[in-house]
């Protein structure tokens, strides 16, 4: 491959996940303006982990899923869906019983959540296998040869349900949400461009940890600066709602259960939530909130 091809396909990818952080970023706000603040980032969360359980788990069990649809649907659409940052920051803000109930809440539901969309692609491909359903279910060829995959695209179409009480209401959150979906793209062009360049440490997955650590801490820099208006849709919801990613968290975190790596879940699980927290409390005194 050629130097301007390989700059054009970077480029070309950047776009697609940027897209995808655009779509996200903006469920995430339509969806979880519908609850209380740490309930609605519980439901982004949790269904957020069933989705990219389900999306990473049809590459072994439905068939191929191809980087494209990875990268638009799985760090573009559903990393943006869900949040850490916005978790931290709401966990510290809550009495010491609440927090916990809030730790626990989102840590058991989210792995739950990818726990299901991996039965769920177990119990797609095995009625694949018996003939209860097509094997169009994986792939269908469009007149001209084109192929499309409809379970990518099922869950992408999931997002307008989602969006749907906004675009009902005639819009009544259009200049918000157009700098939710600004920062959405930036916020998951950043957390590509960051996690790639951070290796493993280990089995830790330090690139998710990186980005749930510095997304945490620059949240509630902004949080508790009283920073209002369009920062707060542009650059708190938009771009570090994007940069930090709860439901990649919690797959990576349950495919190394899965593996056997129990210690190393345990240490990934403990280091995201006790170092995010304590990012949070560092900006907290810095601020002298």
């Amino acid at each position: 491959m050629s130097e301007q091809a390989a700059l054009y396909e970077k480029h070309h990818s950047l776009l697609i996940i940027g897209t995808g952080g655009v779509l996200g970023a903006t469920s995430r706000f339509a969806l979880s303006g519908h609850f209380s603040p740490s309930a609605g980032t519980l439901a982004v969360n949790v269904l957020g982990s069933i989705l990219l359980g389900f999306l990473l788990y049809s590459s072994e069990y439905l068939g191929y899923v191809s980087p494209r649809t990875r990268m638009f649907l799985g760090i573009g659409f559903l990393g943006s869906f869900t949040t850490f940052s916005t978790f931290a920051v709401q966990t510290f803000q809550m009495p010491p019983l609440s927090a916990s109930l809030n730790i626990l809440g989102n840590l058991a539901l989210t792995l739950g959540g990818v726990f299901m969309g991996r039965g769920s692609a177990i119990g797609l491909a095995t009625l694949q296998e018996r003939a209860v359903l097509p094997s169009a279910l994986s792939t269908v060829r469009l007149p001209g040869g084109t192929q499309v995959r409809p379970k990518a695209y099922a869950i992408a179409g999931l997002s307008v349900l989602i969006l749907s009480p906004a675009i009902s209401g005639g819009f009544p959150m259009t200049t918000e949400l157009f700098l939710v979906g600004a920062g959405g793209f930036a916020g998951a062009v950043l957390r590509f461009l960051v996690s790639g360049t951070i290796p493993k440490a280990g089995e830790i997955p330090a690139g998710t940890l990186a980005v749930n650590i510095t997304g945490s801490f620059a949240l509630a820099l902004i949080t508790f600066s009283s920073v209002s208006g369009s920062l707060i849709y542009l650059v708190s919801i938009g771009v570090l709602g994007s940069f930090t990613t709860f439901s990649t968290f919690a797959y990576e975190s349950f495919r190394l259960m899965e593996q056997g790596e129990t210690k190393y879940s345990l240490l990934n699980i403990t280091l995201n939530l006790s170092v995010c927290i304590a990012a949070v409390t560092a900006a907290y005194l810095l601020t002298g909130y």
